[in-house]
C-alpha cells in the first residue's frame, strides 16, 4: 500500500513540474514585454508627502514595450518570469517616453530605502481602443505581474547622489535644489484648475455625499473646466494618485485629453471630451492633471490637488458584456412568449374551450383539457402575464441603455420588442395559440406563481368590479353572422345556413311582414251558393281553408274546409250559410305585430289551427279607432321564413304571395278541367230551387201580361222555366267598375225580358239620372216580347194570335231601345227571357192547342214541344257569370224586313206555310213608356234571332 502511495505522489509530482515547465515556457513570447537592460540617467532630490525622496530617471532596453504600460517595483530577487506577488509592491514609477524597445522611467523612492530594486511587468495584458488595461477576465485578479531577473535592478545601498545637472532629453521634470519635492515654477507653469463641470453624459451622473460626480467607465463625456492661465494646446490627464497642487502627477490613466477647438473662453474655461476607465479598487477618485503642451511633449503632468470639486468617479456595470447579452436574449425570448400566451390563451374563452373538449379532434381536446384549468382563473391569468411581460421587457431596456446610448437603446429595443416581442408571436399564436398554450404551461403556472402576491389581488379586485367572466356569448345576429361569413370554411351547406339563419330571424320579423293581403286572399261570400261553379272555383284555388266574408272582405265571419264539402252535392244548390253554421268553424285574429316565434307556437299547439287573420287598429280619420282585417298568415307562411325559401305544391300557381311570381311549370294543359263531373244534358246551368220555381211561375202566370195563361199555358211556362234561363251575377274584386253586373245599359237595344228573383238591382232613368233600387220580383224589357207583326186569321184564338204572324214575327229583327240602366247591387239571381225563346213558347201553346184538337198522344206533343223549346234555349248565359258572346242569324242574315213581308205574301211561300190563310194586314206595334219598338235590324253582338226556329212546327198545322 505505502508503495502505490509512494508511486502515484511521485507521478503527481512530475505531473505538476511539467505543467510548471510548460507555463514558464509559455511566458516566454515575443509579444510578452520584457527588459533587457536597464540604466540610471539622473538622480534628483524631492520631498513627497513631507517626506526626502530622490527622483531618479532611468533608461530601459527591451522588448515588446508599449506606452502607458505599467510597472511595479519590488524588493524580493526572483528568477526571470517568476510571478510577483501583489504584497510586495511598492514605490510609484511613471512613463517618461516609451518605444517598442527603449522607455524613459521616472522613479520616486524615499530617501531612507536601502537594497536593491528590482522590476515586474505586465503578463496577458490585453488593451482596448481607449487604451486603458483591463483586468484578466479569465483570472481572479485584477493583472498578473512577472519578474524580470535579479539582473535588471537599482542599487540603493549607497546613498544615490544627487545632481543639479539640467535634466536630459526625455527627463520628465526639473526638481527644485532645495529638495522640497515640488516642481519649480517653470515645470509647473500659469495653468491652474480651480473646478470641473460634466456637461453632457451619455448615461445618468451619480453623486456622492460630497457632491462628487460619478459617471459610467469607459464612456466618453464632456466636461468643463475652469480656472486661470487656460491656453490652446493645453493637455488634460486623470491620475488615481492623491497630491497637492503643484506636484508631479504619478501613474496617469492616459495620455492626456486635450480641450476642443473653440472652447477656450477668457482663458479661464475650457471644454474637453473625457473617456475614464473603471476606478480601481484601492482608488478613491481620479484626480486632475494639466501641462501645457501637446501629449507627447517631456513636461510633466501638474498636479491640481486633491479637493471635491476636483474630483470625478467612475462606476462600471453589474453585469458583464457577454452576462448582459445573454438576459437580452432571454428577456426577448420571455417576451415574445408572453405576448403570444396574451393572445393565444386570452383568446380563447370559456365558452370555447368547452367546445373543444367536447367536440374537437384529439389534438384539441388534450390541449383543451390541459388549458382550461389555467383559463378558468381569467384575470389572475391575464395580470400574470401582463406583469411578466412588463417586467422582461423593462429588464431588456435597462440592460440595452447600460450598454448602448439613449437614443440607440429607445430606437433599438422599440425595434426588438415590436418586431421579436409582438407581431411575430402573436402571428404565430393567432392561429397555433393552443398548442403552444398547452407546451408552455409550465412555464405559464411558474409566472402565475412568482407574481402571485401582486396579480393576484389585482385580479380578484377585477372579479369584483367587472365580475366573473362566463365566456362569449352571441346574439341572434352575431351567430347568424357567424354562419353566415364561415360558409366557405365550415362543412354547411346553404340550405343549412339558410334555415339557422330563418330560425334565428323568427323572433325578429312580424307577420306583417310575411303575410297574404286581404285583397289577394281567395273568399267566398257567406251569401254564395255551392253550386257547380263555386265548388270548381274551390277545386281551382287549390286551397284547403278557405275564408268566409259577410258584407265587405274585411269581416271575415267563419272559415270553410275543404273536407266540409265532402258531403255536399253541387247539385242541390247548397247555401254556404247553412254549411258554416253547421260547421261553426273558428277563426283565429292576431295583431299585425306578433312576432314569428310566437305565431308558430300558436301553429304547433292546434288550437285554434294554422290559419290567421291579421288585424290592426285603424286609426285614420275623424271617427273612433277601429279593428280592421288587413291580411292571412299560415303555417306554410312561417315555415317559409323559417326555411329561407318557398313551399310549392302540386296547386300553387303563384310561388311567393308577396311578389305575386307565378309558377314556371304550370300552364293551360297542366290546369285541371272539372267540366267533365258537370250534367252536360243541362250544359251546366244555374238551377234555382223548387220553392223559388213555383214563386216565379206564380207571380209571371198571375202578374206578367205576356206570361198569362191565355198567352202561354201553364204547362209550356212550366217548361220555359226549366231552361237555360236562369242567371247569377256574383260579386268579384272590381265590383262597381265590372260590366257583366250591368243587365240592361240605356240606349242599348236588347231583345230579352229580365226578372230578379234575388237580391237587388240598382235604376237609373231618363236623362235626370233619376236612380231608384229594385227588389225580388221586380222585371224589366216586357217591350221586347210584344207582337209587332200580326197576320188576321178568323181560326186564331182570341189574344194568341196566328201560327203564322208568330213565324213572321219570329224571323224579323225586333230591337228594344231602354231608355234606363239596371246594374246589380248586391249579388243577383234573375231570369233572362229571350225574345226568340218567348216566341217559341207561343208557338208551342198553338201547337199543344191544335195537336189536342186532333187528338194527337200526350207523349208525341211533349217530344215535339221539347224540341221547339231545346232549339231556342241555347242561350249565351254562363252559369254564373254573364258572359256577351256574338251570335248571328243562320238564316236571315242578309234579309230586311220588306224581303220577309214579300215572302210571306208571294206564292213562292214555304210549303209549311201554305195553307195558312194570306194575311190581309201587316201591322207593327209602336212603343211604351219605358222604350221604343223599331222595325230595323239590331246589332250582332246584343242580338240571338234564330231563323231556323220555322224548321221545328210540324208540318200539318
Amino acid at each position: 500500500m505505502a508503495i502505490v502511495s509512494s508511486r502515484l505522489l511521485n507521478s503527481l509530482s512530475c505531473l505538476l513540474i511539467f505543467l510548471h515547465v510548460a507555463k514558464v515556457a509559455g511566458l516566454e513570447d515575443d509579444t510578452i514585454p520584457a527588459f533587457f537592460k536597464l540604466e540610471k540617467k539622473q538622480v534628483s532630490n524631492i520631498t513627497l508627502h513631507d517626506v526626502p525622496a530622490f527622483n531618479i530617471v532611468l533608461e530601459v532596453q527591451g522588448r515588446s514595450l508599449y506606452p502607458k504600460m505599467r510597472v511595479k517595483i519590488t524588493q524580493e530577487m526572483a528568477q526571470r518570469n517568476a510571478e510577483c506577488r501583489e504584497a510586495d509592491f511598492a514605490y510609484n514609477i511613471s512613463e517618461i517616453r516609451t518605444d517598442s524597445k527603449w522607455g524613459q522611467y521616472s522613479l520616486v523612492v524615499p530617501q531612507n530605502v536601502s537594497g536593491k530594486l528590482y522590476f515586474c511587468l505586465p503578463h496577458q495584458i490585453v488593451e482596448n481602443q481607449l487604451g486603458f488595461i483591463t483586468p484578466n477576465v479569465i483570472d481572479s485578479e485584477s493583472y498578473k505581474w512577472f519578474h524580470q531577473g535579479p539582473g535588471i535592478r537599482v542599487p540603493m545601498t549607497e546613498e544615490p547622489k544627487a545632481t543639479n545637472a539640467p535634466p536630459m532629453v526625455g527627463s520628465r521634470a526639473r526638481r527644485d535644489e532645495n529638495a522640497t519635492g515640488m516642481l519649480n515654477e517653470e515645470s509647473i507653469g500659469s495653468i491652474r484648475i480651480k473646478g470641473l463641470r460634466l456637461e453632457a453624459s451619455p448615461k445618468e451622473i451619480e453623486y456622492d455625499e460630497n457632491g462628487v460626480p460619478g459617471v459610467l467607465a469607459d464612456l466618453q463625456h464632456t466636461v468643463r473646466l475652469f480656472g486661470e492661465g487656460f491656453t490652446e494646446g493645453m493637455t488634460v490627464t486623470f491620475t488615481t494618485e492623491k497630491g497637492t497642487f503643484g506636484e508631479m502627477c504619478y501613474l496617469p490613466i492616459a495620455k492626456g485629453f486635450p480641450i476642443e477647438n473653440g472652447s477656450l473662453f477668457g482663458n479661464s474655461s475650457v471644454q474637453l471630451k473625457v473617456t475614464l476607465p473603471v476606478l480601481p479598487a484601492n482608488a478613491d477618485a481620479f484626480y486632475l492633471c494639466v501641462k501645457d503642451g501637446p501629449a507627447n511633449s517631456l513636461k510633466p503632468f501638474v498636479h491640481q490637488g486633491d479637493d471635491p470639486w476636483m474630483q470625478v468617479k467612475t462606476y462600471s456595470s453589474l453585469i458583464p458584456l457577454w452576462a448582459s447579452i445573454v438576459v437580452i436574449f432571454v428577456c426577448i425570448s420571455f417576451s415574445s412568449l408572453f405576448s403570444g400566451l396574451n393572445l393565444g390563451l386570452m383568446s380563447m374563452d370559456k365558452t370555447e374551450l368547452k367546445i373543444l373538449c367536447n367536440t374537437g379532434t384529439a389534438k384539441e381536446r388534450k390541449y383543451a383539457r390541459v388549458i382550461q384549468p389555467v383559463r378558468n382563473h381569467g384575470n389572475y391569468l391575464l395580470c400574470s402575464i401582463l406583469l411578466g411581460n412588463v417586467l422582461v421587457n423593462s429588464i431588456f431596456t435597462i440592460i440595452l441603455d447600460g450598454l448602448t446610448s439613449g437614443l440607440i437603446a429607445v430606437i433599438f429595443s422599440t425595434l426588438a420588442i415590436v418586431l421579436f416581442g409582438e407581431i411575430f408571436p402573436q402571428a404565430v399564436c393567432s392561429r397555433h395559440g393552443l398548442a403552444i398554450g398547452a407546451k408552455t404551461i409550465y412555464i405559464t403556472k411558474f409566472v402565475m406563481f412568482l407574481t402571485f402576491p401582486l396579480s393576484y389581488a389585482i385580479a380578484k379586485f377585477l372579479d369584483c368590479v367587472l365580475g366573473e367572466e362566463i365566456g362569449n356569448v352571441y346574439t341572434r345576429e352575431r351567430l347568424k353572422e357567424l354562419v353566415m361569413v364561415t360558409t366557405g370554411e365550415n362543412d354547411l351547406d346553404k340550405d343549412e345556413v339558410n334555415i339557422i339563419s330563418g330560425a334565428l330571424e323568427l323572433r325578429k320579423k312580424s307577420v306583417a311582414a310575411v303575410m297574404t293581403k286581404i285583397e289577394d286572399v281567395f273568399m267566398l261570400d257567406y251569401e254564395a251558393v255551392l253550386d257547380f261553379e263555386t265548388i270548381t272555383e274551390i277545386m281551382k284555388s287549390g286551397y284547403s281553408r278557405i275564408p268566409v266574408f259577410d258584407g265587405t272582405r274585411q269581416n271575415i265571419v267563419t272559415m270553410l274546409y275543404i273536407k266540409d264539402l265532402a258531403f255536399v252535392d253541387p247539385d242541390d244548390n247548397t247555401p254556404l250559410k247553412t254549411l258554416c253554421q253547421f260547421y261553426q268553424n273558428p277563426c283565429n285574429f292576431v295583431f299585425e305585430d306578433v312576432t314569428l316565434d310566437v305565431m308558430f307556437k300558436i301553429f304547433k299547439e292546434g288550437n285554434k289551427g294554422h290559419m290567421a287573420f291579421v288585424s290592426r287598429v285603424n286609426s285614420d280619420g275623424e271617427g273612433d279607432p277601429f279593428y280592421e282585417t288587413i291580411g292571412l298568415i299560415t303555417l306554410e307562411d312561417v315555415i317559409e321564413e323559417l326555411i329561407q325559401a318557398e313551399i310549392v305544391d302540386e296547386t300553387d300557381v303563384i310561388t311567393d304571395n308577396r311578389t305575386k311570381r307565378r309558377r314556371k311549370n304550370i300552364t293551360s294543359e297542366n290546369r285541371k278541367d272539372f267540366t267533365v263531373f258537370a250534367d252536360k244534358t243541362d250544359k251546366n246551368k244555374v238551377r234555382m230551387s223548387p220553392q223559388l220555381t213555383l214563386a216565379a211561375y206564380q207571380y209571371l202566370s198571375t202578374s206578367v201580361e205576356p206570361f198569362q195563361v191565355n198567352v202561354i199555358s201553364e204547362t209550356i211556362l212550366k217548361r220555359l222555366l226549366k231552361q237555360d234561363i236562369v242567371c247569377h251575377i256574383k260579386k268579384n274584386k272590381e265590383w262597381r267598375n265590372d260590366p257583366v253586373t250591368v243587365i240592361y245599359s240605356q240606349g242599348k237595344a236588347v231583345d230579352y225580358f229580365v226578372i230578379i228573383l234575388e237580391g237587388r238591382v240598382e235604376v237609373t232613368v231618363g236623362k235626370e239620372n233619376l236612380v231608384f233600387e229594385g227588389g225580388p220580383f221586380t222585371y224589366f224589357g216586357t217591350q221586347s216580347l210584344v207582337q209587332t207583326v200580326g197576320i188576321e186569321s178568323p181560326a186564331a184564338p182570341a189574344g194568341m194570335g196566328s201560327l203564322e204572324s208568330l213565324n213572321i214575327d219570329s224571323m224579323l229583327r225586333h230591337t228594344f231601345i231602354p231608355d234606363y240602366t239596371v246594374r246589380a247591387s248586391t249579388e243577383v239571381m234573375y231570369l233572362r227571357i229571350k225574345r226568340s225563346l218567348y216566341l217559341a213558347a207561343k208557338r208551342a201553346t198553338l201547337m199543344e192547342k191544335s195537336k189536342r184538337d186532333k187528338n194527337q198522344t200526350s207523349a208525341q206533343l211533349d217530344e215535339e214541344i221539347d224540341k221547339l223549346l231545346d232549339a231556342t234555349g241555347d242561350d249565351d248565359i254562363s252559369s254564373g257569370r254573364i258572359t256577351p258572346r256574338r251570335k248571328s242569324s243562320r238564316n236571315l242574315q242578309n234579309k230586311s224586313q220588306q224581303e220577309l213581308i214579300n215572302q210571306f205574301e208571294s206564292p213562292k211561300s214555304p210549303s209549311h206555310l201554305s195553307n195558312a190563310s194570306p194575311p190581309n194586314r201587316l201591322s207593327v206595334k209602336g212603343g211604351d213608356v219605358n222604350g221604343s219598338v223599331k222595325g230595323s235590324p239590331v246589332d250582332e253582338d246584343n242580338m240571338d234571332t234564330r231563323g231556323e226556329e220555322t224548321s221545328l212546327l210540324p208540318k200539318k198545322s
